[in-house]
This record gives structure tokens, sequence and C-alpha cells, in this order.
């Protein structure tokens, strides 16, 4: 997807000087270019995140050469202290595919240093393996420690110290020099970098009255680490952690393989007391899911084939039918192959979709040829004729399934892109299986199949139980002719239940699958330090790990973009789903009950799945709505009011608003005037307040190859009181010295932690969770209900985002699709039967469909989600079979002579078999689906509870609302026919009229 991000620091600075002097220099810039859909952004302190969202037409790659350039551009306008921005592309799949923990009974640093050299490196290097993040650790950094009394004694400013650092220490090239007449030459470079940390302390700052000023003079000089603001531990150990992304378009699970055979060797050879071990792994739940799924496909495809022995009951005549699964499958990899498929879930869910449908075409030739031996062919007359009389009915039946999965693989939007496997793989496999109908099928059924003369008590006994299903079908098919009025009412009847019974079903983009792990994130008060947030992140642990099905927990703090130690994110594990009996949503729910309990003083405590899709927008929160206006104020108090009335009600979890204010800060209140007497430019008392505050890298020192930043700081006992920060000093533009009590005053202050922008508008996100039991289509609703209620300011729009959007625009995708399908039907119907009217009685019974496919899906009590949609979609092709098989037999005794209603009693229990197997092999074949409990079930299960109960319903009313609107149709023609036929002959011909007026005349 063409998701780019534009990254810039611009170290210190608040979120609103972020906005107005980053965010909107770059978006202006870049909203100019084309084909963009969204331009959102994310100012915070000393970072600014934009991210630029594409129509899916355009190349990711050239996206990020325009982005890329645009910022350029851009980069004259930015601060002079803006570091240089970062452009990459967002891959949706970036999240972290194994998190590795390193503890041991080492120090910090020594356990940082092995971890990032070299287990990170080892990693990297692997085929397939991304980006590798350090979570935990802390680098050696050697530290200027500045004493404010002693620079105020020796008349030394910060600015002064690390000035000296970076003119002391440094390696200056001199160019070359050439001897003998240029007969040799020498590089030259004065060596001036120090060789021992101590030697730092010996560095000349200034000289005052002839003697040198040194760096010892004024500050503690230590070979320390950095300043602690990460930290990640599994179930209590503290360690290192490394979490490890996968290159776009890798194989997750191969990726994860070859990862974790090297942990192996690296934990062999790992030093003593330090162990390595996968915390995070998300490969395990795809290898669960496909071999489930592989599972679900071998149960469904020996179900069908036990449908069709009951039906055939001849084990060789099963075999040839049963050889189509196995043969069309295989053939349809190699397809994947050709079309650069993988085996995911998507295109798993196609091929078990099709595994009913793969025998379908196999079962109707084997029938025909079954009955022409019976009646006293040769096999081989029998497998020509037989293939000859139903191979146009087969061929509209695949064609008709295919034009309908065709437009979901073509889908526009995301979901285009997310189902353009799983239409295509249905294509394939039904077309190489209606190849194998009428090649090999009954090229084997002519050398195989024979007339038996003797049948065992089994077969007798099913087939006086089949002749008898087909005299009374008979029968009820002769009633229903002559009620026709009343099959049609019974029909639109099924039509209304089916409208009224979808309204019952609640609504959702996407099952919520139980994956046996959830994310907790907790935050706390703004100003929380790490020390507090590790003791709270404990108890918070202590309280998950009391719960039954929790197996592991794995916390992390500041492992966020924005590295923030008030926020804490806990990664649980749960033990494997068929080993625990309360789902992962219930587990969830206690987990929201428990955590806050144990963590009272958190502002929020947010229980999510763990999001599939990262990068871009896209949270793990199962619904997100956003308010956009210019007045942040107006947007913060519509916000809160809108907060509030979700949290009062049940239909939401985890409510939470991106709007952040009372962010505690420093603010210095500069004295112009004061400062311009006694000659302070402003950006020295700001380079004074940084150095001395946060800190700033004034150089780099090297040891055995490695090189470590040299960080300048005030000492900290002497920057945790503002009043101790009024003892310093700024060097004025004739080098006197200023005190900066006299020209600024420090007060403390509070601001928004972050400023949202989409489109170049301010906004705030609100997000939620949808507790178990409540659908995605339910809180949308009610969300509309309440801003209704609220009433917006003309200002301010409000629109859902995140998965509510999605799944408004899925709905707008499916009726397009929905509409070509129609069409594509009725162009294959007409072509096959080459007439207008006969495609409707076939498609008038798409609807049928429905009443089935809703009451079975709302007997489940499962939502109407993305895959349900896409199954209602799938199945107005699945269902044309029935219809089709018997309008072409009726064909058939029509050109014999038969009239409409002749030919259908004709027609009817002669297909009634061929109808029945294929119908069943179909349903049996999706029991699976439709009943599995293993991981992934939740995508299948929809699908395969749709098509069962929609082929049910439509087969038990297919067999006789399709003969009756033949036969209406038919007599409509022929009235129609007949009435323009009495009309010409009524109109008065011309040329005889004149005739006789002439001869009048």
């Amino acid at each position: 997807m063409p998701i780019i991000t534009v990254s810039t620091v611009l170290e210190g600075a608040t979120p609103g000087t972020i906005e107005t002097e980053v965010t909107e220099v770059l978006e202006e810039e870049i909203s100019n270019l084309g084909s963009l859909e969204q331009l959102s952004s994310t100012s915070s302190e000393g970072l600014s995140l934009i991210v630029a969202r594409f129509a899916l037409e355009m190349n990711a790659e050239a996206a990020v050469q325009k982005v890329r350039a645009k910022v350029e551009l851009a980069r004259r306008h930015l601060p002079p202290d803006t570091e240089p921005s970062i452009v990459e592309m967002v891959d949706p799949d970036s999240q972290p595919i194994l998190a590795i923990m390193i503890a041991g009974d080492i120090p910090i640093r020594d356990l940082t240093r092995f971890a990032k050299d070299e287990v990170k490196e080892r990693l990297q290097r692997l085929r397939g393996v991304g980006s590798v993040t350090l979570v935990g650790g802390r680098e050696r950094e050697i530290r200027i420690w500045l004493d404010a009394s002693r620079m105020r004694a020796y008349e030394v400013t910060a600015d002064d110290v690390i000035q000296a650092i970076r003119r002391e220490h440094a390696e200056i090239p001199g160019g070359r020099l050439e001897t003998g007449g240029r007969t040799s030459e020498f590089s030259f470079k004065t060596k001036g970098e120090v060789e021992s940390v101590d030697e730092f302390s010996d560095l000349v700052i200034a000289f005052r009255e002839g003697a040198p000023t040194l760096v010892g003079d004024v500050a503690r000089v230590e070979d320390g680490l950095q300043d602690e603001r990460t930290y990640a531990e599994l179930d209590g150990v503290p360690g290192v952690s490394l979490e490890l992304r996968r290159q776009s378009g890798e194989n997750t699970v191969a990726v994860a393989t070859r990862v974790k055979a090297e942990l192996a060797r690296l934990a062999a050879e790992a030093p003593p007391g330090v162990q390595i071990l996968a915390a995070r792994d998300s490969s395990r739940f795809i290898e669960s899911s496909v071999h489930e799924t592989f599972m679900d496909m071998w149960v469904g495809g020996f179900l069908a084939v036990a449908v069709t022995l009951l039906f055939l009951r001849n084990f060789r005549t099963t075999l040839l039918v049963a050889m189509a699964i196995p043969t069309s499958i295989v053939a349809t990899f190699f397809f994947f192959s050709l079309a650069g498929f993988t085996l995911n879930i998507i295109s798993l869910i196609g091929i078990s979709i099709s595994i009913g449908l793969l025998i379908d075409d196999a079962i109707v030739v084997v029938e025909v040829i079954q009955r022409r031996i019976e009646e006293g062919e040769s096999p081989l007359e029998a497998a020509a004729h037989g293939t000859a009389e139903v191979g146009p009915a087969i061929f509209a039946a695949t064609a008709a399934i295919a034009s309908v999965f065709v437009p979901i693989a073509f889908m526009e939007g995301m979901i285009g892109r997310m189902f353009l496997e799983y239409g295509l793989t249905v294509v394939f496999a039904v077309t190489v299986s209606l190849f194998i109908a009428v090649t090999l099928t009954p090229a084997l059924a002519g050398r195989l199949m024979s007339r038996e003369s003797t049948h065992g008590r089994l077969y007798v006994v099913l087939e006086r139980a089949y002749t008898l299903l087909e005299t009374r079908y008979e029968r009820l098919l002769a009633a229903a002719l002559r009620h026709r009025g009343l099959i049609l009412g019974i029909a639109f009847v099924a039509v209304i239940a089916a409208g009224f019974i979808s309204r019952t079903i609640p609504l959702e983009f996407s099952p919520r699958a139980d994956r046996s792990e959830f994310e907790t994130h907790i935050e706390l008060p703004l100003g929380t330090g790490i020390e507090t947030t590790k003791l709270t992140a404990k108890r918070a642990r202590d309280a998950l790990a009391s719960i039954d099905e929790v197996a592991a927990v794995f916390s992390t703090i500041g492992s966020g973009s924005q590295g923030r130690v008030n926020e804490i994110v806990l990664y649980v594990a749960l033990t494997p789903k068929a080993e625990r009996e309360r789902p992962m949503l219930e587990v969830m729910d206690i987990a929201r009950n428990v955590v806050p309990s144990a963590v009272p003083e958190a502002k929020s405590v947010i229980v999510s799945e763990v999001s599939v899709i990262s990068g871009g927008s896209f949270t793990g929160f199962g619904m997100q709505y956003a308010l956009e206006g210019p007045d942040l104020e107006q947007l913060a108090q519509v916000s809160t009011t809108l907060v509030a009335r979700m949290r009062a009600s049940p239909s939401f979890a985890d409510v939470t608003s991106s709007y952040e204010d009372g962010r505690p800060e420093i603010q210095a209140i500069v004295d112009r005037q004061a400062a311009a007497d006694q000659g302070v430019f402003l950006s020295a008392i700001a380079n004074t307040l940084r150095a001395t505050v946060g800190g700033v890298d004034a150089a780099t020192y090297e040891e055995d190859g490695e090189r470590y930043d040299v960080r300048v700081r005030l000492e900290e006992a002497q920057r945790d009181d503002l009043a101790e920060l009024s003892v310093l000093q700024v060097r004025s533009a004739d080098g006197s010295l200023a005190n900066l009590a006299s020209i600024a005053s420090l007060e403390v202050g509070s601001g928004p932690v972050q400023i949202d922008r989409e489109n170049r508008t301010r906004k705030i996100d609100i997000f939620a969770n949808n507790p178990n039991g409540v659908a995605l289509g339910t809180a949308v609703a009610e969300v509309d209900r309440f801003v209704s209620e609220i009433g917006l300011p003309p200002e301010v729009i409000g629109r859902h985002r995140g998965w509510g959007e999605k799944m408004q625009e899925t709905a707008q995708a499916i009726v397009f699709a929905f509409a070509l399908a129609v069409l594509a039907l009725y162009m294959v119907l007409g072509s096959q039967f080459n007439d207008f009217f006969q495609p409707v009685s076939i498609m008038a019974t798409a609807p049928l469909a429905f009443v089935g496919a809703f009451s079975t899906l709302a007997l489940s009590g499962q939502n109407l989600s993305i895959f349900g949609q896409i199954a209602l979609l799938a199945l107005v092709g699945l269902v044309m079979k029935n219809g089709i098989l018997i309008v072409d037999h009726a064909n058939q005794a029509r050109e014999r002579g038969l009239d409409a209603r002749e030919a259908m009693l004709e027609a009817g229990p002669i297909r009634l078999r061929p109808v029945l197997m294929t119908t069943l092999s179909t349903v049996f074949g999706m029991i699976p689906l439709a009943f599995s409990e293993a991981d992934a079930s939740e995508y299948r299960a929809p699908m395969g509870v749709l098509a069962i109960g929609g082929m049910i319903s439509l087969t038990a009313l297919t067999l006789v609302v399709v003969p009756v609107v033949y036969s209406l149709i038919d007599e409509g023609i022929q009235s129609l026919t007949h009435f323009l036929t009495s009309l010409r002959r009524r109109r008065p011909n011309l040329r005889e009229v004149s005739a006789t007026t002439l001869s009048q005349d």
C-alpha cells in the first residue's frame, strides 16, 4: 500500500512549535502531490510525524521519491537545528513478528553490548529480516557532568565546555606532504582525539590570566551509560528485547524459522548465565492456522466424497469423481506459482470454499454417464454422449461461478487487495475442475465404468429410496405448476423474511479472531519517571499473571516511536486456544477489571487485540472517530463530551482521546529588553538551557573500533530544582557573562502532549474497543446517535476512521461487485441459452438463498463481517448451478416438441439426483469450515455457515420456483407474441387501401 511517513526531529521543541515551524511547512509542499488521498500528521515534543496515503494505484516506490523531493524543497524553510527528515514507506505488515528477550546476571551495559553487537548483527544478516529495534538496553556513553557553582567560579558557560570538547577532541586532516621531488607523498593529519576517557578532563576550555581552565575543573567525567528511557522484562525478569520485523513481501513463517534456528546457535554461544528466548512469536498463529485449514480441507473433501458415494453406490465410480479434488488442487497451486500468490489465510479460505465445488462438474458428468449405461449404452458411448449432453450446462455453471468471483478479486480499495487471492483462487480451482470433468473424467469413465447385472442389498434399498423421492418430487412439481401463484407467494415471503432477519444481524468489518494473545496499554500521568513506571508495570504484570489462561507477560516501557516513559505495553500470551475453556475476548474482559484495580493511579488502561496491520494510521483499536476543525479548544470540548457519553455506554470499552492537555513543562520567559541591554542573544539562552537541562551530544569517543557519544549535562542534583538553575551564566556578545536569572524567569506551565492534523486541519481522534458481544456496526451506530444528540458546531466535522470507515467502504464495494456480478451472470446465461428471458428464470431464485443464509447466521450467533458479505456475493454464483442443470435439460426436451410444462416435469425428476448430489457435496464440504473451533476459524466460519444455509434453502425452493418461473416466462412470451401477431393482422394494408381509393375515384 502506498503509505509514506515523514519523521522530522527538532530536539526540545514543544508540540506547538513543531506544528507551526516543521509540520505545516512540510505539509504545504507534500499536499501538492497528485494521487494523494489523505495527509495526516502528529506534532509532539521534538518530533513531527506526517503520514501521506496515496491511491492504491500509485506505485509505492514512486510515491517515496516524490515525497522525498518535496521534503528537500521544504528543508530550506525549516529551523536550522532541524535534523534531516526520514522518508520511508510503511508496510502494513510491519508489526514485529518476533520479540526476542535476552536476560542474564551480568551488568546491563554488557548485556546491551551482547544484544547489539552479537545477536542483532547476526539476525540482521539473515535473509528476510528487516529492522531490529532494541528495547530496554543502555549503551555506553561518556558523561560530562557540569558543576554550576564551579563553572561560575571559573567564569565558564556550558557552551564554552561544549565548544572546547569539539575544538580539542578532533582529528583534523592536513592535506598531502610531497617529498623527494614528488617521488613520494604522505597524508598529513593532526591527531587530536583523546585516547582514554580520563583525558577528557585535561581538555582546555580557556586561559584565564595565563593559566588554563580544564574540563576537569568544572565538570566530572564518567564512563557511564545512556539515560534509562526504555525497559523490558519477561515474567518479571528484566533484560534487553529485540523487536524483529520482516522485510516487505517476505514469508513470515520462513523468516521466523530462520531466526529461531539462529537463536538456538546464539544461545549455545552466549555468555554464562545469559538466556535467549522468543517472548513473542506471531508465526505460531500462522502455522497453526494453515495446519488447521488443511485439516478442514481434508475433512471437507472426505465428507463431499462420502456423500457422492451414498448416491453413486459404487467405489470405482466414486473414485472417478474424487480424483477431481487432488488434481484440481495441484493444478491450482501451479497457477498460484504463476500469479505469485502465497499460502495465507485468505488464499487457503478460497481453496477451502472450493473443496465441495471441485467435484460438482465431475458428479454431473459421471451421473449422466451412469444413467446412460443403465439404459443400455456402452461405456464409451455413454461417456461421449453424456458429456455432450451436460457439457454446455456445466460450462455455463462454471462460468457463472467465475463471473461472480472475478469481481470479488478486482474490487476497489483495500478490500480488493485483501480478497484478490481469494477470488482468483476459486476461479483457478473451478476452471481446472471443469477441464478435468470434460476430459479426464469421461475418458476414465469410458474405460472403468460398466453396467452391473446385479446389485447389493444396500444399493437396491437406496435405489428404491431415490426412486420414491423422484416420484414424490414429480407430484410436488406438478402441483406447483398448477398453483403457481402460491409458489410465487411463498418465494416472496421468503425474500421478505430474509430482509427482516438480516436487520437483526450486527455488522462488523472483520471477525475478532482468537489469536491467543492481546496487549494491555497503560498510560500514567504525564511527568511520571521511569522508576515509578517500572513499579507500576510490575503490579500490572502480577495482576495479569493471576489469570489462569495467561501463559506469559512481556512488558516494555518507552518502546513507542516517541519513547514516553509514562507508557507501558504488556504483551499477554495465552495458553493455546484448544487448551482453554474461556475465549480470548472473555479473558480480555477479565483483564479490563483486574489491571485498573492493580494500578489505580493510571490515567488509562486499554486492553486491545494485537493489531495485524501496523503503520500509517492503523491502530489496534476496534473503532476510531475523528473530529476536525480549526479551533483546538473547541474540538477538545466536543471530544470531552463525546468521550463521556461513550464511557457511560456498555457498547464501548477502553475509550480514549488523542488529545491530552496538562503536559507539565518548564517555560523560560525571556526579558528581551534585559537581554538586549546585556548583549545576550536568545539563542545563547536556549542553548545553555538545552545543554544543562536536557543535555547535548558534544562529540564521539572511539575505543576498540566502536564509537560512543560524549554527552554534556548539568549534575542531576543541580537541575532537579528550578532555584538551582538560577546560578547559571550566559556569555554575551562582547564575551562578558550575564546571570540567567537577570534575563529570564523559569515558570511551570502546561500544554498539549501532541497536536494531530488531517488534510492540514487540526483534529482529535477518539478511540475505543468493542466489548465481547458488541459488533463494530452496533458501536458505529451508537456513536452516530451520540453525535446527533450532542450537535456539532458548524466549524467541526465528524467522521468515522479506522475500521469503521473501512466497513462503510466495504459495503459500497460489495454493492458494486454485486451489481457487476449480476450483469456478468446475465450475459453468461444469455449467451448459453441464446435467449433474453430464460436467464431471468434462473437468476430470480438467487434471493431465495438469503433466507437460509441469514437464518443460519442468526442461529449461530455470528455477526455479518466482510467475510460473510463476500460469502453472500459468492453464494449468488453457487446457487445458479441447480437452475442451470434443470433449465438446460428442459430446453433439450423442448427441442423434442414438449411444451414448457411437460419439459419441466421431465427435467425436474431427471436432474433431481445431480442437483442433490452437487448441493450436498458443497454443503458437507463446508461443514468443517462452519463448525471448526481451531485457530483462525473465526475467518472461515461465517463463510461456511452462510454457504450451508443458503444452499439448503435455495435448493429446497429452486426445485419448484425455477419450473414455475420458467413456465410463466414461456407463457408470457407466447402471449406477447400472439398479441403482436394479432396487432399486425388488424393493421390495415396501406397499399390495398390506396388501391381501393384510387379505383373508387
